[in-house]
C-alpha cells in the first residue's frame, strides 16, 4: 500500500486535503493512505512519500528531506485545503509510476496532459 504524507505548516489544512485525497483515491480504485502532517512531525524513519504544500516547500525543508532520503514531491500552487485535490492525486499517481516511489525521489510540479 503507498502512504502519502500531506505535510503543511501545522497539519491543519493538510486534514482537509487528505479527507479528500481519500475519497478521490478510492474511487480510482487505488489502495493509498493519507496522513496530515506538519513540516517538525516527519519521523526520520517514515517511508511514506511525502507530500509538501508549496507554501512551505521551502529551500531548507527541502534539502532537509533530500538529506534524509525520503522521497517528496511539491504540490502545485493551486492545492490548498481541500481545493485543488484532483491535480494533486494525479500529481502523486504521476510520481508514483515514474519513480516507483524510489526513496530520494522529488519531482517539482509539472503540468500533465489534460489536467488543467
Amino acid at each position: 500500500m503507498t502512504q502519502v504524507l500531506v505535510v503543511c505548516a501545522a497539519g491543519a489544512s493538510s486534514t482537509f486535503l487528505v479527507r479528500r485525497l481519500s475519497d478521490l483515491a478510492a474511487e480510482a480504485g487505488l489502495s493509498w493512505s493519507f496522513a496530515p502532517s506538519s513540516v517538525d512531525s516527519i519521523r526520520d524513519d517514515s517511508t511514506a512519500i511525502i507530500a509538501v504544500s508549496s507554501h512551505i516547500a521551502t529551500p531548507e525543508v527541502l534539502d532537509n528531506l533530500r538529506f534524509k532520503g525520503m522521497s517528496h514531491i511539491v504540490l502545485p500552487d493551486s492545492v490548498r485545503g481541500g481545493f485543488g485535490a484532483e491535480k494533486a492525486l494525479a500529481e502523486l499517481v504521476s510520481f508514483v509510476g515514474e519513480n516507483s516511489g524510489n526513496t530520494g525521489s522529488q519531482v517539482e510540479p509539472h503540468g500533465l496532459e489534460g489536467i488543467d
